[in-house]
């Protein structure tokens, strides 16, 4: 079958008749039947059959539709991807970034960036790892500064400095200290990051390579909202620095964990076409930011 016959298919599972197909497409309805009969032609079967005006997937066609469905979404990525190729600026860099690095990191980079390009238009999106990967492989955005997860064969990293945890909390819940053992923390509440969360994969490492154990009731997606929750049950948030570099300004206690769980910061961007002046220059300035802030 070729890719217009997939199409073809495929609109008419969803719409159930030829002309709503049509019209979903964009063709004429004669145009759409004659790619069906050409599709079922080639198969040796028919893919559907009427029943009360509408057209009913055949037994065979229903054990086709997972893989059809499949390469549907191969061809529109492939679609937006054409589509943001096409639109790419040279004007325009689109940053997406961890939420919390989005909030430190990100905006010291920009002003350092916005010195020596002060006209280019700048967009800024948080996301988390695994969603954005796909954003950077459609070219959806240009950059992205993240924690290192899971590498991917459609993105190439920069390692731009690393992180680490720390443990936040009220002054009168975390006593000041230069660093806490990592099993002295099963001594207070606890709110940890989400266990799927690329810093929550790193704690759960950290723990089974200490053999500690630590029970924490409250996770949290957000390393932000780690902290609230942390404030309002007088626990205690187990974030990355950046985070705690907020949690600081706030007044909380931020102790550095010990031993250290080191976190990765990473530059990401697409494998396809090569990066632009700007990416470069920006990610150029995060690494800096990153030099400044954490330790490496």
């Amino acid at each position: 079958m070729r890719l217009r016959h997939i199409e073809v298919i495929n609109a008419i599972r969803v719409t159930g008749t030829l002309s709503a197909a049509a019209e979903l497409l964009n063709m004429t309805q004669p145009g759409v039947s004659q790619l069906l009969q050409s599709a079922e032609r080639q198969l040796g079967y028919a893919l559907f059959a009427r029943s009360k005006g509408r057209l009913v997937p055949t037994r065979e066609a229903t054990t086709l539709f997972p893989e059809i469905e499949r390469l549907d979404r191969q061809l529109e990525a492939v679609q937006q991807l054409a589509d943001n190729l096409r639109q790419r600026r040279d004007d325009t860099l689109r940053v997406l970034s961890a939420p919390s690095l989005a909030q430190t990191v990100v905006p010291e980079a920009i002003v350092k960036f916005k010195q020596r390009y002060p006209k280019v238009r700048i967009s800024v999106a948080s996301d988390y790892s695994a969603s954005a990967t796909i954003s950077l492989a459609l070219l959806e955005a240009d950059v992205g500064i993240f924690y290192h997860s899971v590498s991917h064969p459609a993105i190439k990293e920069q390692l731009l400095g690393m992180s680490e945890l720390v443990a936040v909390g009220l002054k009168t819940v975390l006593p000041p200290s230069e660093n806490i053992q990592l099993s002295q923390l099963g001594a207070f509440h606890l709110i940890g990051p989400d266990p799927s969360d690329p810093v929550g994969k790193l704690l759960t490492q950290a723990l089974q390579a200490q053999s500690v154990e630590l029970d924490i009731l409250l996770t949290a997606q957000s390393y932000h909202s780690a902290v609230s929750l942390a404030v309002a049950t007088k626990g205690v948030g187990i974030v990355d620095a950046a985070t705690g570099m907020t949690a600081k300004q706030l007044g909380l206690e931020v102790v550095s964990i010990h031993p250290n769980i080191e976190i990765p910061i990473v530059a990401s961007t697409a494998n396809s076409g090569e990066q632009s002046v700007l990416s470069q220059q920006f990610i150029a300035a995060c690494k800096s930011v990153v030099e400044n802030h954490f330790k490496n």
